[in-house]
């Protein structure tokens, strides 16, 4: 499969989650990613863990699919100087948690990743909190939460690869590249969408809901006889399928307390008492699936194991080969082009597995690469 970046060089100097997702999403789409490490040690998150596979952090194989390593020491003067050798190649420059200035050449998009817009380096639960992301999440009368992915994180990974996407094009109109900032806050932020646009409006703070909506009734968790579903009813369509189809009581259709959106909404406690009591009847299984016939939004609440091995799940799985883990299961990228998905790819990197590869390109020679390891800048 051609993709579309299959001739674009990333220098990739980030970490942690942001910049590497974010570069692996450009690998994904056919650039070649050189992810630069420190010496010995390499990215934080292979040694994030438990779970390991025969000592490879699941975390660092989740996000750095089908890059190269080298080994890099950005505090020694030659480690710089390879650093703007392998800069004046790249099409794309990423980083995050990067103190130093490195050039780049005009025709290269820079990307820098950082926790908040004056550049404060900060972790993902940071951005969460900062945003009011974890004060809309969780139980009504519940303290803040944060969400069971590192969200701020992954949003700002996916606004980072559409800017360097956009700005590429920029630059095969104009020939110039673009220096590109963007934050974990700023990210977060961003994403709050109508929970934002709702606050600007109101001039009142947002609050937490739970698995309920805000704005719309019925649209949230519910709990069969033996497990939980979610049910979405977002038109008053939906509503009155729900109630003549599926459940047989055309009476709450007629009833004026619930005959719109709005007066659900105003009276939502005493409709979800009443379906709650309906819904509690019957397996989650069985109300989903009359759900599906009569074209009402429905789903099952599952575990993320128990979604991977669905169908759906299973198209999203692909096996890869890894030099020490061996086999295993990854997810792949889920867009599909011209209706196929493609694999899964190379496996991520070990450290420093292309060193010496890279400085050969860069017009080191083989005594060079020596000497340099020897010294430790590498």
């Amino acid at each position: 499969m051609k993709r579309p970046l299959d001739d674009i060089l990333v220098a990739d100097f980030s970490r942690v989650l942001a910049g590497p997702l974010c570069t692996q999403l450009l690998a994904d789409a056919g650039a070649r990613v050189i992810k630069v490490e420190e010496p010995g040690r390499g990215d934080e998150t292979r040694r994030w863990g438990p779970p390991f596979v025969r000592g490879v952090s699941a975390y660092f194989l989740s996000i750095n699919r089908g890059k190269e390593s080298m080994t890099l020491n950005l505090k020694n003067d030659e480690g710089r100087d390879i650093a703007r050798r392998l800069i004046e190649r790249a099409d794309v420059v990423v980083d995050n948690f990067l103190s130093l200035a490195l050039p780049v050449n005009e025709r290269a998009v820079r990307c820098r990743i950082s926790g908040f817009d004056d550049g404060t380096p900060g972790y993902d639960l940071l951005a969460q909190a900062e945003s009011g992301l974890m004060a809309i999440t969780g139980e009504i009368d519940g303290e803040p939460m944060k969400s069971g992915v590192a969200l701020s994180d992954v949003l700002t990974a996916h606004h980072a690869f559409g800017a360097i996407c956009a700005a590429l094009h920029g630059r095969a109109r104009t020939g110039e590249g673009a220096s590109l900032d963007v934050s974990l806050f700023g990210a977060t932020v961003a994403s709050l969408v109508n929970v934002a646009q709702n606050a600007l409006v109101t001039g009142k703070e947002a609050k937490r809901w739970g698995n309920a909506h805000p704005s719309i009734v019925p649209y949230q968790l519910f709990h069969g006889s033996d497990r939980p579903f979610v049910v979405g009813c977002g038109t008053d369509r939906h509503y009155a399928l729900l109630c003549a189809r599926v459940l047989e009581r055309a009476d709450l259709i007629d009833d004026e307390r619930f005959a719109t959106n709005a007066r659900r909404v105003k009276h939502r406690a005493a409709l979800i008492a009443i379906l709650e009591k309906e819904l509690a009847a019957k397996r989650a299984k069985h109300w989903v699936d009359a759900c599906r016939r009569a074209g009402v939004p429905a789903s099952l609440v599952r575990g993320v194991r128990e979604a991977l091995r669905t169908e759906a799940g299973r198209a999203l799985v692909d096996v890869v080969d890894h030099p020490v883990a061996g086999r295993y299961e990854a997810v792949r990228n889920p867009v599909r082009i011209d209706g196929a998905r493609a694999k899964a790819g190379a496996p991520p990197p070990e450290l420093g597995a292309d060193t010496d590869k890279i400085l050969r390109e860069l017009g080191y020679r083989r005594s060079d690469v020596a000497r340099l390891r020897a010294g430790g800048v590498i």
